[in-house]
């Protein structure tokens, strides 16, 4: 099941010398191209009488398979960006990360993670790289831990390389956990690894480790936060309006805590033919809007409640961050 807990045994001082800052004109032109895509409109997956006829409305658990393109001839089909709302995420995790520390922690939508994933899931045996819990019944929601293709460029990093994230003003204010706690480690290797996969035989180019982190940046600078979000920092909002900001029912997947406050915004967007991020699409009924950890909102809360940054127990400290890694 997805999840994302904090480990801070590793120490940080700052951020490393080797982060590579992107031209801002080879950036604007990917975020041109993505913000595009993201606008665009298109038939709805689902009638508008889905968000009340989907069953378990964040109720439910799934789980992924490992190199399940390559092993269970499965090409994913969408992609799911997880976005925090940074108070939220900081007031049920350690305060002692870049992302919470103080004049840095920002009423806004902060990158998690863009994570290809299956909009409907794939049956699959519980042999040669199945990985879930049980109570899932062979199906796979999403691929993960995916092998080097076979076109992956050899003058190209496979393993994590911190130097190909952005790092200029924009991405730090887009992704602090990413360009400060180093975040993007357990996001390529679980999930950016799986978008170098566009076939199932892995010759055709997808993703590499440095285009995936451009076109992830891109997609979430050119969403941003929404204004009402903003302006309904410190309050709380009734979960209809909340989900309208983002389009509707069907067009997020909203996580929150027992306490009904606002952890995460999950939207789904379409697998071009090429594998890249495509159109903004509805979110699937079955593996995004009816799972806990994607819409726990939906599930439980009238209202919920959007934190300020003074609102969260990280407020009064002024720490020097640590590295740390999520494991969803």
């Amino acid at each position: 099941a997805r999840e994302r807990p904090v480990d801070t045994s590793t120490r940080r001082s700052s951020r490393p010398s080797t982060g590579r800052s992107r031209a801002r004109t080879m950036r604007g032109v990917v975020l041109a191209l993505v913000l595009a895509l993201a606008l665009s409109t298109r038939a709805p997956g689902v009638d508008a009488a889905s968000a009340s006829s989907c069953a378990h409305l964040g109720d439910l658990s799934h789980s992924g398979c490992d190199d399940a393109i390559r092993a269970h001839g499965a090409p994913f089909d969408m992609y799911e960006l997880a976005r925090s709302w940074t108070p939220g995420f900081c007031s049920t995790s350690a305060c002692d990360t870049h992302e919470c520390a103080r004049g840095v922690m920002a009423p806004a939508l902060t990158l998690h993670g863009l994570w290809p994933s299956y909009v409907n899931a794939v049956r699959v045996n519980a042999v040669g790289g199945r990985k879930g819990g049980a109570g899932d019944g062979g199906l796979c929601f999403w691929p993960q831990n995916c092998v080097k293709p076979a076109w992956y460029p050899t003058d190209e990093a496979w393993t994590y390389a911190r130097s190909n994230v952005p790092s200029d003003d924009e991405a730090e204010r887009a992704a602090p956990a990413w360009t400060g706690d180093g975040l993007g480690a357990h996001e390529w290797s679980k999930h950016g690894t799986c978008a170098a996969w566009v076939d199932v035989h892995g010759r055709v180019p997808g993703y590499t480790q440095r285009a995936f982190y451009d076109a992830t940046f891109a997609l979430a600078e050119s969403l941003g936060t929404p204004e009402a979000l903003r302006l309904a920092t410190g309050s709380d909002v009734s979960l209809v309006d909340l989900q309208d900001m983002f389009g509707g029912p069907t067009k997020v997947a909203l996580g929150c805590t027992h306490k009904c406050e606002l952890v995460q915004a999950v939207q789904c967007f379409e697998r071009a033919a090429n594998g890249t991020v495509g159109i903004a699409m509805d979110c699937p009924c079955v593996g995004v809007r009816d799972s806990r950890y994607d819409n726990s909102c939906a599930h439980s809360c009238e209202r919920v409640r959007i934190l300020s940054p003074g609102q969260t127990k990280c407020a009064a400290r002024d720490v020097t961050a640590t590295a740390h890694t999520a494991i969803i």
